[in-house]
């Protein structure tokens, strides 16, 4: 069920999660969200530091994104830099807004050797006709914009 180096949701628990927001999202005609994000340049930290280094800086992400959400978020890694967060009962809007408040608060933490590091936004909101798929894959559409943009910043689609 957890990740064993950031402590917070694998990929399964995670996806487990996702499903049954979205099952009670139809339930009760509530908004739900989804951030998905991840490091940018992330190589750069392995090459320059270490892996080591790189393991820190993950799990340090972990602890400043999961200080930063509501309690009753899902937070999980899905993967290498890669994360997501489930936003329940919250709209697009209020989630670019938080995906935003997240991007400024990684910037300005110090995570290897006083360097800080930057990170990507993809943000989307469940629609009526979306199955998880393509719920997911506007979140890493948006994601995909967020880095070809130029990274560090949030985009929604």
């Amino acid at each position: 069920m957890t990740d064993s180096l950031t402590g917070l949701y694998n990929r399964l628990k995670f996806d487990h999660s996702l499903s049954e927001e979205i099952e009670r999202t139809k339930r009760y005609k509530t908004s739900l969200s989804l951030i998905m994000f991840d490091i940018d340049h992330f190589k750069r930290v392995n090459d320059s530091y270490g892996h080591q280094k790189g393991d820190d800086v993950l799990r340090e992400l972990a602890k400043v994104v999961g200080n930063n959400i509501r309690q009753h978020d899902v937070l999980g890694r899905l993967g290498g830099e890669e994360f997501g967060i489930v936003a329940p009962e919250i709209n697009i809007e209020a989630a670019g807004i938080l995906a935003e408040k997240l991007r400024k608060n990684v910037e300005k933490s110090l995570f290897c050797d006083d360097d800080s590091i930057t990170c990507s936004f993809g943000v989307t909101q469940f629609r009526d006709d979306d199955c998880i798929d393509s719920f997911v894959k506007r979140a890493d559409d948006a994601l995909y914009k967020a880095k070809k943009g130029g990274r560090n910043r949030v985009e929604t689609g």
